[in-house]
């Protein structure tokens, strides 16, 4: 199908949401990443991922390998390339505090760790999770414990930084597909649901989710990342072209970007991570490119 079919197909989407709206923080093209430093162009990049002292890990999906850059000053240096047989198929990316970085390949459906470098240190072997158990998504607190959705569960898998399991959190098993897991600075959880476009939360210790909010299909799509960032949760609308963001109480609060090709526009936009100094890096999977935004904080 040709991408102008495609676009034609999704219009729709963008017509009804419109250009970023609200109170948020306004998102503010800096640069764009469409290759690594010999020129060789980056295809569906699927993940990217921030991290201290202003690393920056990209999953290049489509070309089976990572970049790691480096951005300082609102410079991005670097881009190195890591390409391993343990990851065939790179797809979502965290940094951990020690610097290590942690790769979830949707093929494999396993979660590898490298070092700050880019050199495998193993597979994380989640001790004590249920038989079968399927990861589709993951995150890193302060502390290095992961939270694994396990898209089969559905749950999501509460480890120590070494993998052990140390809490189950369930998910409703029926009408809804969730795409990825968050956690806040307090332990509280919070997990999207694609086909439904509502947000669902778990409190810390608590052992099941609850709706956090409805159908939220009035502002988002089809929403399949998220990130916590200073109190708000910033959800990657795939399918509308744009990020909604919403507050911990699942109010409103606005929506950034807008579907298209140009720079500033996002197509199938994937991953996000924040930088301390405000900017904000996105996987723009369907335009084969990273793009960067300021937010001026």
């Amino acid at each position: 199908m040709s991408r102008a079919i495609v676009f034609q197909s999704v219009l729709g989407l963008a017509m009804v949401f419109g250009p970023a709206v609200g109170a948020a923080q306004a998102f503010r093209h800096q640069t764009t990443v469409y290759s690594d430093p010999k020129e060789g162009q980056l295809r569906r990049p699927e993940g990217v991922a921030c991290g201290a002292g202003g690393a920056v890990v990209v999953a290049d999906t489509g070309n089976a390998r990572l970049l790691l850059y480096t951005y300082r000053d609102g410079s991005l240096s670097g881009g190195t390339q890591v390409k391993l047989a343990q990851v065939p198929y790179p797809y979502r990316v965290q940094l951990d505090p020690k610097g290590e970085v942690l790769v979830l390949d949707e093929k494999l459906r396993k979660i590898v760790r490298l070092d700050a470098k880019g050199a495998f240190l193993g597979n994380v072997d989640l001790q004590g999770a249920p038989a079968g158990t399927l990861p589709g998504a993951f995150k890193v607190d302060g502390a290095g414990n992961l939270y694994v959705l396990d898209v089969l569960g559905p749950r999501v898998l509460v480890t120590d930084p070494a993998g052990k399991v140390t809490r189950q959190v369930e998910l409703p098993r029926e009408g809804a597909q969730f795409t990825d897991v968050a956690v806040d600075g307090g332990g509280t959880l919070y997990a999207v649901d694609a086909v439904g476009a509502g947000i669902w939360t778990a409190d810390k210790g608590a052992t099941a989710f609850k709706r956090l909010t409805e159908s939220r299909k009035d502002v988002m799509s089809f929403p399949t990342y998220l990130a916590f960032h200073q109190g708000k949760l910033y959800v990657v609308d795939q399918h509308g072209g744009g990020i909604a963001i919403l507050g911990s109480d699942g109010s409103f609060q606005g929506r950034q970007l807008a579907l298209g090709w140009s720079p500033g526009l996002v197509y199938y936009p994937a991953q996000i991570c924040f930088e301390p100094d405000g900017a904000v890096f996105v996987a723009d999977r369907g335009n084969d490119r990273i793009q960067v935004f300021d937010t001026g904080r």
